[in-house]
Parts: structure tokens; sequence; C-alpha cells
């Protein structure tokens, strides 16, 4: 009998503890460097990051010193910077210190011809995306200062304990000027974070490294990069020890312990009142369930509570929307077939006991 029971509690707890860890999140804003026309010779690109101490939001400040050889230039360069919340379109472009009009390519309304463009090598773009941000202006040639401005959301995961936010910026290569004072010297990347610098990291083309606070970094090898600034609170030692107890393990306790309350209680029931066995089996096999998953709830709702900022409260938000009724569902049946096979062999032990 107790080995029926325990292989019963066990499917039951996994096909629930299994359902509460489907992974929550969302895409922010993809940004980039921007695409320039051939004529431009781009000297140094920076870019400055000011993200708030929530990490809910952030500021990309990107500024390039280029070289225009074509005098009345209309379209020098383009921003591929998008997402899906409109956050992209809070854009403003400066040139050398004045603002000019920000014009978004549509998917019916795409003017910009990519072969004027240098593209680097293997991008296959054939043309820019809906949302890019250009201007058209007639740009003189020589030395110009050409800063954009926008606000980016972050991709957003809230799978683990604590919540991870991750702002991105890829680099692109930049076309070799023949002339010397006119080459590219570098990018410059700097996050400004105004909150804990333990719970920054740096992702470089898939290589995470601990970041310096406020420290820049300078790529000057003219090459493709993908950075990744990630921003997590580490785990306090208790909660460390709270979330290395899995689903399954706090389920299964909860179903464990209050079925073999159950079980005691029918046992005692048979010996002073056999009359009324039906109805403790029947009870029991509702409320077991129902008590086990309020039990894995306290369990989130306490473990939230110690990690304090910084807590997803997905898990406990996923609780109510599913997880509760659909647990209720597959494990209350299952539960009483457990009981009426449990109610049987009580009856028949108590009996023969009698005898």
């Amino acid at each position: 009998m107790f080995r029926f029971i325990t292989s019963g509690l066990f499917l039951l707890s996994w096909s629930v503890s299994s359902q509460s860890m489907e992974p929550v999140g969302y895409s922010g804003t993809w940004a980039s460097a921007a695409y320039f026309n051939n004529a431009i010779d781009v000297i140094s690109e920076t870019v400055n990051i000011d993200i708030t101490d929530d990490a809910n939001n952030a500021g990309y400040t990107v500024s390039y010193k280029l070289y225009n050889n074509r005098e009345g230039l209309q379209f020098p360069l383009v921003f591929e910077v998008f997402d899906e919340f409109g956050q992209s379109n809070e854009f403003e472009i400066t040139v050398d210190g004045q603002s000019v009009p920000v014009v978004t390519v549509t998917e019916d309304n795409n003017g910009l011809e990519t072969s004027d463009f240098y593209m680097p090598a293997n991008t296959g773009l054939e043309q820019f995306r809906a949302d890019s941000k250009y201007i058209n202006l007639d740009l003189s040639s020589g030395l110009h200062t050409i800063t954009a401005t926008y606000d980016v959301q972050p991709h957003y995961y809230g799978s683990d304990w604590t919540a991870r936010h991750t702002y991105s910026y890829s680099l692109k290569p930049r076309q070799q000027s023949d002339t010397q004072s006119q080459q590219f010297q570098g990018s410059t990347v700097t996050l400004n974070f105004y909150g804990d610098a333990d719970h920054v990291t740096v992702n470089i083309d898939n290589e995470k490294t601990a970041l310096p606070a406020n420290q820049p970094l300078y790529f000057n090898d003219n090459l493709a990069k993908e950075i990744d600034f990630i921003i997590q609170a580490p785990l306090k030692p208790v909660a460390k020890v709270l979330t290395a107890v899995s689903p399954f393990i706090t389920i299964s306790f909860a179903l464990f312990v209050l079925g073999g309350l159950h079980l005691r209680m029918m046992k005692r029931r048979q010996q002073a009142q056999p009359e009324t066995l039906w109805t403790v089996m029947l009870v029991g096999g509702f409320l077991v369930p129902l008590l086990s998953l309020i039990i894995y709830y306290i369990y989130l709702l306490v473990t939230d509570i110690v990690i304090g900022k910084g807590a997803t409260g997905d898990s406990r938000d996923l609780f109510f929307i599913w997880v509760l009724p659909l647990g209720y569902i597959v494990i209350t049946p299952i539960y009483l077939i457990i009981s009426f096979v449990v109610f049987m062999m009580v009856k028949q032990t108590v009996t023969k006991t009698v005898k």
C-alpha cells in the first residue's frame, strides 16, 4: 500500500511542478550602430547607456564623429532601432548640435537604396526594415558630429527568482578611408548604471565577464560585436537555500504530509465511526490536493519576501492564472482514486482485525 501511495504522489507532484517552470519574458529594444552613406568616413563612435536604478528603462546616446566627402549629401546615415512597444519612436538626432527632423521608414515608403550605404560583409540586407530612422538634409562636406538619443526597453526574462534585464547594442565594421586622418579610430561603449554595480555583467559575443562600474569599453579592431549588459540581483544566502528546493520537492512534501494525515484520519474513523468513513475519504480527497497547492503558493510567497527587491513574483502570478486551476483538475481525480484504493485497504484491514 505504501509503495502505491508513493508512486501516485510522485506522479501528481511532477505533473504540477513541471507546469510551473514555463519561461516568462519578452523582447525589448534592438539597438545597433548606424549604417552610413558610402561618401562618409566614420572617425569615431561613442555610445553612452544610462540605466535607472530599477533597470526598467534606459537612455541611449550615440555620437559619431565623421567626415563627409560629398557636398550636399542628403541621406548620411540610417539607424535600425526597433521594438514592439513604440519606445524607439522617441528618437532625436542632432547634427553639429542642431536638432534635425527624423524620418521613419515604413513598409510602403522606403525610398532608401542600400547600395548607397556601406554594408559590412555577410550583411545580406536588401532594404532597410520598417521603423528604421534616418535624416534627410543637405550635409556640407567636411567634419561633422551626429548624435542620436532614444529610449530603450530591456529584454526581460522572469523565470529566474530575480528578474533579468538585458540591454543590447550591436557594433558594425566601418569602411576604411584612404586618408589617414579620416580612418576609423574605434568605438567606446559606456554603461552608466545608477544602482548596485555587483548586479551587472557584460556579455561580448557570448562571453561573460565582470563589468567595472561606469568604466568604458573600447574597441578599435573594427569588427562586428554583440554587446549585452545583463542586470540581475544576486540571491541572499537564505534565498539560495529556499530556491534550491524545487517545486517537485515542495509539492511532494505537502502531498506526503497531508496524504499521511488523511490516511491516519481514515483509520481512526473506521475504528470509531465506520459509517462516516466514506465522508472522510471524499472530503480529504478534495481537500488534500487543494491544500498541497496552497502550501506551494505559501512557499513561493515566503521565497519572494526573503529575496526582497528584485523578486520577479512571476511564479505567484502564474500560480493563480493556471497552475492552481489546472493542477487541481489534474490532481483531484487521481488522488480520489488513490483515496478510494486506500479506503478499501483500510476497510479490509480493520475488518480482519475485528474478526
